[in-house]
């Protein structure tokens, strides 16, 4: 008597066990084709500090161009503006030329072109990791200060 119970929850579990891991199945290969791309859904955004607002953004025939606003309340110069990603191989591109003046309260575009790696592909979501270095003129010591911001959105 014991013996039947036990092979009928043995049975069960193994018939039960097979639909898992056929179900698991399909949804990996749904998720390997794309079917399943959950990164389409993220929305589109660029995140800066508050001091350095980011006003517009657009990835589109291998650039990247975004558009900042100074809130830091004093004028300052930009020493270097860089970006890259976290993917193999991280994104690349030729930046804009640094070493000019930001009055505050201005917007500036920021254009980097020849962009390539780190998934820069077209129709595909890209995450890029922003560092501007900047020093505020009028501070006697004149130390320099990184900013750092995130842009992520779908290449156009």
């Amino acid at each position: 008597m014991a013996r039947r119970k036990s092979q009928a929850a043995l049975e069960f579990l193994i018939t039960y066990g097979w639909a898992l891991l056929a179900i698991l199945i399909t949804l990996a290969a749904l998720y390997y084709f794309g079917i399943l791309d959950f990164a389409k859904y993220l929305p589109d955004r660029c995140l800066f500090t508050s001091q350095l607002e980011c006003v517009d953004f657009v990835m589109k025939n291998n650039e990247i161009i975004f558009k900042l606003v100074n809130n830091l309340g004093e004028q300052i110069t930009v020493q270097s503006i860089s970006l890259t990603n976290d993917a193999t191989p991280p994104l690349s591109c030729t930046p804009p030329a640094a070493g000019f003046s930001w009055n505050p309260s201005d917007e500036k575009d920021f254009t980097f072109t020849s962009c390539s790696g780190g998934g820069f592909i077209k129709n595909e979501q890209v995450e890029a990791k922003v560092t501007l270095t900047y020093f505020a003129p009028a501070t006697p010591s004149q130390p320099l200060h990184a900013v750092n911001g995130k842009i992520q959105g779908r290449v156009q």
